[in-house]
Parts: structure tokens; C-alpha cells; sequence
């Protein structure tokens, strides 16, 4: 769920059976095209100072961490149930949009992808996914960022623990001595609780929904444990935050699965269900003391 962004290339293409019925404009927030652009800018200033971690001394921490614990020690704390208005404000400040910088190959721009992550440790210790630090597509990294809600770029210089697995990666980004805001992690996640969700899906930065947990289940591919959950998020939520309605971190953003009735691969049929997966806590506190 990681959006690669190009600004050099505006064009967008709508089907000609949908044009007729579903009136589509370009309306793209302007506070979250300032906040993008600025990070952008002050990560090109980062990269051509050479004051980054290279990707690929980011890949040789994640393949020496590669599922291991990341030594991290977390302080469980109380929390008391919050209003939505309360909520917003509480992920805002730990949410991160998470970007790693690529030489645009049509203009001289440094670009950035955009996922999300957040903050568990004051130190700078943070939370995404594996496959926002091991993408598949061919583009040729220079570095890893993470950005605050108030625009303040830090750099990821290193890969404490990574699990392809269960999805996660646990970073430490360089703070210079300020003390972030970390979302406490839940010892466990509960079918059937209300739960808020932020990310930045579609650049649409600090995006925050709700809804339940509505089942457990283990993925397909590795048996590994999944929680689905009703709150939406689309591509570049990657790796937020899934919280109880006390602010508590009950699981990981990760994939989407569509479910589609009297179809396949090659021509589907309609669109049945839309399954938004995460990756539960009780997973991610494996990885910490």
C-alpha cells in the first residue's frame, strides 16, 4: 500500500463507461500538496548535503535484523476512552508520512513515495511495514524520511528489527535530541472493538477513519495472524497506526483483499467486498520488551 508519486505527471484516465454516469474532478487538498512539497524540498536539501542514511546501508540493517527483536523497551500506560475530536489530535502527533526520496527520471526533482508509520518510542524509534523499506518497484532509493504533522523531516538511519512475515519494521530516525510523541501499544487487540485509523491515502495527509475490528484470521500465504477491520485507507497508508478508542495501538495497516462475485483474475465481476487487513498488535509486541 505504498503510493509512488510523480508530480511531473498530472494526467489522469477515466473509463468511458464510468464518465457518463460519475461526474470525476481533480480536487486535491492544498494544505497536504504544501506539506508534501516541503518535505520534498527539505529532503532534497538532506540528500545533496549527503546528511541521509543510503538505502542500501538500510537494506544491510534490514537483512542483519531480519526478524529479530529490536531491543526496544516500551512503558505500557493507561488511557482513557477519547472523543473523535481527542482522537484526530492524538494520532496527528504521533502519525508519520513516511517517504523514501528517488531522482525523478523525466525532471531533475527528487520525488518522494508516500506511506505511513508512527511513533512508539520518544527516542525516535518508529512503526511501518517491511514492504515500505523493501519495495518491489525499479526505482533507485537515495534514503528513508519520516515527517511529523508539523513538517519536520527526520532522517531513518537504521533498520532495528524487520519481519517480512508479519509485515513490520521497526526504524530509528534521528531526532537531534527532541523527544517525540509515541502512541502506547495495546498488549492485545479485541474482535468487535471500535477502532480509528490514520494514515495519508492517496496524499491526502493526517486522514483518519473508524470502525471495528470485525474478525481474526491468518493470511493465506504464510499462516501468519491478520486482523480485518472496517475503518477504510487505500494506498499510502501503509504502516499507520490502528488504535482502540482509548488511543491505543491495536494494529498495523497492511493490504487490501477484493472480493469479486462470478469473476476471475482476468475479468472480474462485480465487486463484492472489500477486506482492509492489518497486521495485529499482539504481533508488533513481539519485536519489543
Amino acid at each position: 500500500m505504498i503510493l509512488v508519486v510523480n508530480s511531473c505527471n498530472s494526467t489522469k484516465k477515466v473509463s468511458e463507461a464510468h464518465h457518463a454516469s460519475i461526474e470525476i474532478s481533480d480536487d486535491e487538498s492544498e494544505n497536504s500538496t504544501e506539506f508534501v512539497n516541503a518535505a520534498r524540498l527539505e529532503v532534497d536539501k538532506l540528500v545533496a548535503a549527503n546528511e541521509h542514511t543510503p538505502f542500501e546501508k538500510l537494506k544491510e540493517y534490514r537483512d542483519k535484523n531480519f526478524e529479530a527483536n529490536s531491543g526496544v523497551e516500551l512503558t505500557r500506560t493507561e488511557q482513557t476512552k477519547k472523543t473523535g475530536n481527542q482522537m484526530y489530535y492524538h494520532l496527528q502527533k504521533s502519525t508519520l508520512y513516511i517517504g523514501s526520496s528517488y531522482l525523478c527520471d523525466r525532471c531533475p526533482n527528487v520525488h518522494l513515495s508516500a506511506a505511513s508509520g508512527f511513533v512508539i518510542h520518544e527516542d525516535g524509534v518508529i512503526v511501518t511495514n517491511y514492504h515500505v523499506i523493501a519495495p518491489k518497484d525499479k526505482f533507485e532509493y537515495d534514503g528513508l524520511f519520516a515527517i511529523d504533522h508539523e513538517g519536520n523531516v527526520y532522517v531513518v538511519t537504521e533498520v532495528l528489527s524487520a519481519s517480512k512475515s508479519n509485515d513490520l519494521a521497526i526504524l530509528k530516525v534521528e531526532t537531534k535530541g527532541k523527544k517525540l510523541n509515541a502512541l502506547p501499544l495495546a498488549e492485545n487487540e479485541l474482535i468487535g472493538e471500535d477502532i480509528y485509523v490514520m494514515g495519508h491515502p492517496f496524499k491526502n495527509t493526517f486522514f483518519m477513519t473508524k470502525g471495528i475490528i470485525s474478525r481474526k484470521h491468518v493470511n493465506s500465504k504464510g499462516g501468519n495472524p491478520r486482523i480485518s477491520i472496517t475503518a477504510e485507507f487505500g494506498l499510502g497508508a501503509s504502516g499507520g497506526p490502528v488504535v482502540n478508542d482509548s488511543g491505543q495501538v491495536v494494529g498495523v495497516v497492511s493490504a487490501t483483499r477484493a472480493h469479486y462475485y462470478g469473476g476471475n483474475s482476468k475479468h472480474k465481476g462485480d465487486l463484492q467486498l472489500l477486506v482492509k487487513v492489518a497486521v495485529p498488535v499482539s504481533q508488533l509486541n513481539k519485536y519489543v520488551q
